[in-house]
C-alpha cells in the first residue's frame, strides 16, 4: 500500500512557505535552491582505511552497556584541535533501530571519519511496541549507561560526557523518541548535559493505524534495495522476489563477491529477525500509540526544550513528515511573532527513507567483484553505478549533518552556560 503525503510543491507555493521563509529558518535542496533560500562488556572492532570514505579518520566500534559506540581509532589529542568535538546520541527507526551497528554502520562511520566525534547508538526495542514513553526512558537510560561505561573505559581525563556538547540524532520514528526525551523532565535529567541541538532524519509521527502500511512500505523499499544491489536483477526497479529467496541463491555471491554479498545478506537477516520478534512480542491490542501523534506535537509545543534543530527530508520519501515537524519547530522557536529564539534548518537531499540504512558496497563499486561470465558484464556495470550512487547519497547525508554538528559543537563550547549540567537522577 502506497503511503502518500501532501504535495510539497503546493506547500512551497503556499502562504506557509512565505511564513516559513521569513522565520529565520534555513532551507536547502531542490526547492530551497529554486527559491533562493550495569555489567561492563567491551567489544572493540577497528575499521581500516581501506573503506572508501570522504573523511580521513579511521574509526572503531565498541560495545558498552548494550550500546554500539563508534569513535575515532586514534584517541590521541590532535595538536591543532580537540580530542573529541562532541557526542552524538543516535536512535534508529522501528525494527532497524534494534541493531544500529548492523543497520547504520556505513552512515555512522562516514560521520566519524569526517569529524572527531563519538556516536553512541542506543538500541530501542520499545519502538516495536505501543508505548513510546517507555521507549524514551529506555533510550535515555541506555545512553547514560553507555556514556558512563565509556568514561570508565577511556578514563575521565580522556572522556567526560559532562564536558562535551551532545547532539541528539534520530531516524524515522527515532526522531519521535528524541522529541519525548527532550520534553519529559525525568528523561532530561537521565541524559545529563543539556542537548546542544537535535537532528531529525526523515521524521514521521503517524498514528497506529497508519503505521501498518508504513511498515509495509518500508519493507518493500528495503526489499527492493537489497535485491537491486545484492542480486542485481536486470531491471532493478521491478524486482518482486522476497529477500529470503535471494539470500539462498548462491550465484549472487559469485557475481558480487562474498564479502559484499554477506554484508547485505546479514542486514537482510537482521531485518527478518527483528520483524519476527515484533510479530511474536507485540501482543498489545492495536489502539493508539502513547503518546498519540497529536499529543506528541502538543508536547513539542509546550515542553520540548531543544531550540536548535536540523531536519533532513529525502527527495524520494513518501512517508516523511518533516514539513509538519518544521512548522511546529518554527512556531515555537524561529517565528518572528511566536518564536522564543533558536535555529531551524531544513535540508532536502537525494535519497529515500532508507538511505541511512545503505550497507557497505565497496567491493561492488570499486570493481573488485567479478562477474561469472561475459554475459553479466553489462549487469555488473549497471550495478556498480547504482552502488556508487547510493554510497554517495550516504556521504552527502553525513557531510550535511557533520557540518551542522560542527557549528553547534563550536557554539556550545563557546557558551559558558552550556557547561551547566542537569543533575543526574542518580544524585
Amino acid at each position: 500500500m502506497q503511503v502518500s503525503v501532501t504535495n510539497e510543491d503546493d506547500w512551497y507555493d503556499s502562504d506557509k512557505w512565505e511564513k516559513f521563509g521569513k522565520s529565520n529558518a534555513r532551507v536547502s535542496g531542490t526547492e530551497g535552491s529554486k527559491r533562493g533560500e550495569g555489567e561492563k562488556e567491551v567489544e572493540v572492532e577497528a575499521r581500516s582505511q581501506g573503506r572508501r570514505r570522504s573523511g580521513s579518520n579511521e574509526v572503531q566500534w565498541m560495545k558498552l552497556a548494550g550500546c554500539d559506540i563508534c569513535l575515532p581509532k586514534d584517541l590521541r589529542k590532535p595538536i591543532d584541535g580537540v580530542r573529541f568535538a562532541g557526542i552524538v546520541h543516535f536512535i534508529g527507526g522501528v525494527f532497524v533501530g534494534a541493531a544500529p551497528k548492523q543497520a547504520y554502520s556505513l552512515f555512522v562511520e562516514e560521520m566519524v571519519s569526517q569529524e572527531r566525534m563519538i556516536v553512541i547508538a542506543t538500541p530501542c526495542a520499545g519502538l516495536t511496541g505501543m508505548d513510546h514513553y517507555k521507549a524514551a526512558f529506555e533510550a535515555a537510560y541506555k545512553f547514560a549507561g553507555a556514556a558512563k561505561a565509556l568514561q570508565g573505559e577511556l578514563g575521565s581525563d580522556m572522556f567526560d560526557p559532562a564536558e562535551l556538547p551532545t547532539i541528539g540524532m534520530g531516524h524515522s520514528l527515532g526522531c519521535k523518541v528524541h522529541l519525548l526525551i527532550n520534553s519529559i523532565e525525568d528523561t532530561k535529567k537521565i541524559i545529563g548535559r543539556v542537548r546542544a541541538a537535535n537532528v531529525h532524519i526523515a521524521f514521521n509521527n503517524y498514528d497506529a493505524k497508519k503505521s501498518i502500511p508504513i511498515l509495509s512500505e518500508l519493507s518493500k523499499l528495503q526489499s527492493e534495495m537489497s535485491k537491486g544491489l545484492a542480486a542485481a536483477a536486470p531491471v532493478l526497479e521491478s524486482i518482486s522476489a522476497f529477500a529470503n529467496s535471494m539470500k539462498t541463491n548462491s550465484q549472487l555471491k559469485d557475481v558480487f563477491g562474498s564479502e559484499s554479498a554477506s554484508k547485505v545478506f546479514s542486514f537482510i537477516e537482521m531485518l527478518s529477525e527483528t520483524g519476527k520478534n515484533y510479530a511474536a512480542n507485540n501482543q498489545e491490542p492495536l489502539d493508539e500509540f502513547s503518546p498519540s501523534p497529536e499529543d506528541t506535537m502538543r508536547l513539542l509545543k509546550d515542553e520540548y526544550s531543544v531550540s536548535r534543530n536540523l531536519a533532513v527530508k529525502f527527495l524520494s520519501d513518501d512517508i516523511d513528515q518533516s514539513i509538519l515537524l518544521c512548522e511546529a519547530l518554527r512556531d515555537k522557536f524561529t517565528s518572528p511573532t511566536t518564536g522564543i529564539g533558536g535555529r531551524l534548518d531544513l535540508k532536502r537531499l537525494p535519497g529515500t527513507h532508507i538511505t541511512p540504512n545503505t550497507p557497505s558496497l565497496e567491493n561492488l563499486y570499486n570493481g573488485s567483484a567479478e562477474p561469472m561470465d561475459e554475459a553479466l558484464k553489462d549487469l555488473e556495470t549497471m550495478s556498480r553505478a547504482k552502488a556508487l550512487e547510493l554510497t554517495e547519497q550516504v556521504q552527502v547525508l553525513a557531510e550535511t549533518i557533520v557540518k551542522f554538528a560542527q557549528e553547534e559543537f563550536t557554539r556550545d563550547r563557546m557558551m559558558p552556560q552550556a557547561r551547566n549540567r542537569i543533575e543526574s537522577s542518580s544524585t
